[in-house]
C-alpha cells in the first residue's frame, strides 16, 4: 500500500489532492442542490437537521442538559447549509472511494505477491526434491561401486595371498632342493676323496 510505505504525511497530501480534485464535482452538486426543485425539499430538511444537531451538541458541550426549542432555519439558510453538506459528502465520498480503491489494490497486490511467493516456494521445494532424488540415486550408485570395489579388493587380496603362499612354497622347495643338492654333491666329493 502506497500510504503505509510513505507514512502519514503522504496520506494527508493524498487526501488534500483528492479533496481539491473533487471540489469541482462538489460545486456542481452544490449548485444542483440549490437550483433543483426536486432536491430543494431534501436539501432544506438536511440543512435544518444539521442546524438542530449543531445547536444541541453545542448546548451539551456547554453543560446545558435541557434541550430547549430550536428555531428552524430560514429556507435559504437551510438550502445553503444542506447544499454545503451535499458538497462535503461528495468530497468525502470521493476520498473514501479513493481509499477503498487503494486498499483493494494493495490487498490484491499483496495476494499476488503471496501467490508468487507460494509458487516460488513450491518451485524451490520441487527443485530440492529433484536434487534429493538425484543425490539418492548417485549415493546408491556410489554404494554399489564401493561394494564392487570391496569385492574386487577382497578377491585381489585372496589372489595375492595365494600368490605369496605359492611363492613361499616354491621358495621352500627350491631351498630344500638346494640343500639336498649341496648335501648330495658334498657327499659325492667325500666319497671321491676317500676312494
Amino acid at each position: 500500500m502506497v500510504v503505509a510505505a510513505a507514512g502519514v504525511p503522504f496520506l494527508k497530501l493524498a487526501f488534500l489532492a483528492v479533496k481539491q480534485l473533487s471540489k469541482p464535482i462538489a460545486n456542481r452538486a452544490k449548485a444542483a442542490a440549490r437550483n433543483s426543485d426536486a432536491f430543494r425539499g431534501i436539501v432544506v430538511a438536511v440543512g435544518r437537521q444539521i442546524h438542530q444537531l449543531q445547536i444541541q451538541l453545542t448546548r451539551l458541550a456547554e453543560g446545558k442538559v435541557s434541550l430547549a426549542h430550536i428555531t428552524p432555519l430560514r429556507e435559504q439558510a437551510a438550502v445553503d447549509r444542506g447544499a454545503e453538506f451535499v458538497s462535503e459528502m461528495v468530497i468525502y465520498s470521493v476520498a473514501a472511494s479513493t481509499i477503498v480503491y487503494e486498499y483493494q489494490q494493495s490487498a490484491s497486490e499483496k495476494k499476488r505477491k503471496e501467490a508468487e511467493a507460494a509458487a516460488e516456494e513450491e518451485r524451490r521445494l520441487e527443485a530440492n526434491k529433484a536434487l534429493e532424488q538425484r543425490q539418492c540415486e548417485q549415493l546408491d550408485m556410489l554404494n554399489k561401486r564401493i561394494t564392487l570395489l570391496d569385492e574386487q579388493l577382497w578377491a585381489l587380496r585372496q589372489a595375492q595371498a595365494a600368490h605369496r603362499a605359492a611363492e613361499r612354497a616354491r621358495g621352500e622347495r627350491a631351498a630344500a632342493q638346494g640343500w639336498w643338492r649341496w648335501f648330495g654333491s658334498s657327499s659325492n666329493v667325500n666319497e671321491k676323496g676317500e676312494g
